[in-house]
């Protein structure tokens, strides 16, 4: 199961711009990654996913545990809450992102935002057997 650091979320000052980053824990972020979070956000927390992956039933508990949580926040302190992909997570991106626009769908009205990193730049490199493949550049990341 995901361990969830919903705490930080009770210790945001007013107006406080956060991020939750959901990441596979083989990945990990990139220096332009990790600066484009810097800039966005006032605080950001990875929260990692297992190698292994999450079934059905525990990806359903992850987003309405978050989503619970995120609709505890009182909108009149300014905190802005922003769910980030750093790694694919098909159903997780879909339920967030349906989630995040629905006023009440947690029984609360507090709205958040889904954002994903992408990168157009390929980069071509030749494996020691001859084979050709194409990786994700290092750099030219955008958060959209």
């Amino acid at each position: 199961m995901i361990d969830l650091v919903l705490e930080t979320l009770e210790t945001l000052e007013k107006g406080t711009n956060f991020a939750m980053v959901f990441i596979n824990e083989q990945h990990s972020l990139m220096d332009e990654q990790v600066e484009l979070l810097n800039k966005e956000f006032d605080v950001w927390e990875v929260v990692s996913i297992p190698a292994t992956g999450l079934t059905l039933a525990e990806q359903k508990d992850v987003v309405a545990r978050v989503g619970q949580r995120i609709g505890k926040i009182d909108p009149e302190t300014g905190i802005d809450v922003t769910i980030v992909f750093a790694s694919p997570v098909p159903f997780m991106l879909k339920e967030f992102s349906i989630n995040s626009r629905q006023d009440g769908v947690f029984g609360m009205d507090y709205l958040y935002d889904v954002r994903v990193f992408h990168n157009d730049k390929r980069e071509k490199k030749e494996l020691p057997n001859g084979k050709i493949i194409f990786t994700v550049a290092k750099t030219g990341w955008q958060l959209v």
